[in-house]
């Protein structure tokens, strides 16, 4: 190789070194910056699925969620009873039984007796069944409420069984357990400003040598039942009495 080949091969390495010497280093990218980005933009205010079956816009769903809803000074309530007991499964025929329809009577005044304690409330009214479809929904619910002429409706439901095990039952006793679920409908503007689920419990052991199993399950279910009424009734009290 000649010198000047010699001399030119080293002018070109010099001279590339240099433009690697120059390369402009950038900061590491930082992974989460795409999507801090796309939090920065304007907030979703509305819902982005379009439904063809919805009852409600979405400017009154907005509404509905921004705004508060003030109960009147002194309120008519309408108490309904959604579904039967489920206590009923041991009268055989608990549609005509007396026992079981003075039961469910006095688990509907329990919760009437306690509510009309509330400042609150100027009265109750215990709405029959007959008023409403056999699977109402919220909206006959309402429409039957305002025909009895109510600005609040109270919807409650009881459920009730015996802890099930490995054995249903120790010896000579019984544990049921009751859930009530409770809502407080505001008629004029269809918003349901309270709900509530309670459930108790309750132990039994058999009294006498004359009451059978079946008899003793279904006072504990029964005093369990009553139980939960009577928690749902101050809860619902204690809404009405904190309530605007």
């Amino acid at each position: 190789m000649t010198y000047n080949n010699l001399t030119l091969t080293f002018v070109c390495l010099v001279f590339c070194g240099s433009l690697f010497s120059c390369r402009t280093s950038y900061p590491p990218q930082n992974p989460n910056a795409r999507r801090e980005a796309s939090f920065s933009q304007d907030p979703i205010t509305e819902s982005l699925f379009r439904d063809q079956s919805s009852t409600i816009s979405e400017e009154d769903i907005r509404r509905l969620l921004d705004g508060e809803i003030s109960l009147p000074e002194k309120a008519r309530m309408a108490i309904y009873n959604f579904g039967e007991h489920s206590v009923s499964k041991y009268y055989s025929s608990w549609r005509y039984d007396e026992e079981y329809l003075k039961l469910k009577q006095a688990y509907l005044e329990t919760l009437s007796d306690k509510v009309i304690s509330s400042d609150k409330v100027e009265k109750t009214i215990l709405m029959p069944s007959i008023l409403t479809s056999a699977y109402p929904t919220v909206t006959n619910l309402r429409e039957s409420a305002v025909r009895v002429q109510a600005d609040l409706l109270l919807v409650f439901k009881t459920t009730s069984d015996i802890y099930y095990r490995y054995k249903v039952f120790k010896k000579d006793e019984a544990k049921a357990f009751a859930s009530v679920e409770a809502v407080i409908l505001d008629i004029r503007t269809g918003v349901v400003p309270f709900t509530t689920i309670t459930t108790k419990e309750k132990l039994l052991i058999k009294s006498s040598a004359s009451m059978d199993v079946q008899e003793l399950r279904k006072e504990a279910e029964q005093q369990a039942l009553s139980l939960a009424l009577e928690e749902t009734a101050d809860k619902i009290v204690g809404f009405l009495e904190n309530s605007p």
